[in-house]
């Protein structure tokens, strides 16, 4: 709730009527969840609403190396919170589980801009060799407009096209 306090208060510092957002990592399922609005999951705090959705007034959403669809790391479950079952990036026990509770909600929400792309590696070293949980690229984003991949190793999860020379 604190990053949609800051989103809400850049649109009213700004008052722009159309935004830029950019995601990496976490920051895409958070950021997906800020623009979708609606109801969400927490460990913790239990079901709560974030508001009304923003996608009407994002022009643009990034998401960069996120785990839409979860991560094979936490295939065990909800060892740690990152990979809760109900807030988490938890992918599911087979197949046909699906994902956390909160995955499975933002993956069937609205598009959350006029134009939406994901960015990735297939060498991602935190998500997993190609992106891949059960057989699909985790790191798409559902109804997105395009993709920029790359295949070799100049982006990995931390560092993007570095040039050494």
């Amino acid at each position: 709730m604190r990053m949609r306090k800051f989103v809400e208060a850049v649109m009213a510092y700004t008052k722009s009527k159309k935004f830029i957002i950019l995601g990496h990592s976490m920051g895409v399922s958070i950021a997906r969840r800020i623009i979708q609005g609606g109801d969400a999951i927490d460990h913790v705090a239990g079901t709560y609403n974030v508001g009304a959705s923003l996608s009407d007034k994002v022009s643009l959403f990034v998401g960069m190396a996120g785990a839409n669809l979860g991560l094979n790391a936490c295939i065990g479950g909800d060892a740690i919170p990152t990979c809760g079952t109900k807030d988490g990036f938890y992918p599911g026990l087979l197949p046909t589980s699906g994902p956390s509770t909160y995955l499975k909600s933002l993956n069937t929400g609205a598009k959350e801009g006029s134009k939406v792309y994901s960015v990735w590696s297939k060498n991602d070293d935190l998500i997993g060799t190609g992106c891949v949980v059960w057989g699909k690229i985790t790191s798409q984003i559902p109804n997105e407009d395009g993709q920029v991949t790359k295949p070799g190793f100049e982006w990995t999860h931390f560092k993007a096209g570095v040039n050494p020379g």
